[in-house]
């Protein structure tokens, strides 16, 4: 009887294992960058401008400098920023052309599953909508902007409490 109990409790955990394993999924990154990665590990890389936006020791932001270089989801990236408070990457922000935007959505969707539609989030005066859509995970979120009227995506990566600081109104 133990022995039978043992074997089944066996099975039970390497059952909750396997499906762990299945749902595992990839932290958000963006540009080869995780959030809280160290300052130190872009400060003196030479790819990188973090003097000119450079603010208090509290917050830095760190720009690419060779746009295009980056790609997020196969869509070539028009700019790459990093936002740094105290020593850890808080915050990734990037723009691509707006035509890869369906492009990037179904991969982000084959990747961490539906994301969710922000309302209200339409272009106003214009004939086609932008588009929000926002994937999380525990404390991070990874938000895709489509603007119509600009031509422009951007993609941003923050932790939930830093997000507010990069999105504009």
């Amino acid at each position: 009887m133990k022995a039978g109990r043992i074997v089944s409790l066996l099975a039970a955990g390497a059952f909750c294992l396997a499906t762990a394993g299945a749902r595992a999924v990839e932290p958000f990154s963006l540009g080869g960058h995780t959030l809280g990665m160290p300052y130190d590990s872009v400060l003196n890389d030479p790819a990188y401008d973090c003097e000119s936006l450079a603010g208090c020791f509290l917050f830095s932001a760190c720009a690419y400098r060779a746009p295009g270089a980056v790609a997020f989801k196969s869509a070539p990236i028009d700019d790459l920023t990093l936002y740094f408070t105290g020593e850890r990457l808080s915050g990734i922000a990037a723009g691509f052309e707006e035509s890869r935007f369906d492009q990037v959505t179904e991969m982000l969707t084959q990747e961490y599953g539906p994301g969710t539609v922000e309302a209200g989030k339409a272009d106003a005066g214009s004939t086609s909508t932008g588009a929000v859509l926002v994937w999380r995970q525990g404390s991070k979120l990874l938000r895709l902007d489509r603007s119509s009227k600009t031509g422009h995506s951007s993609v941003i990566v923050a932790e939930r409490n830093f997000i507010s600081e990069l999105v504009n109104p």
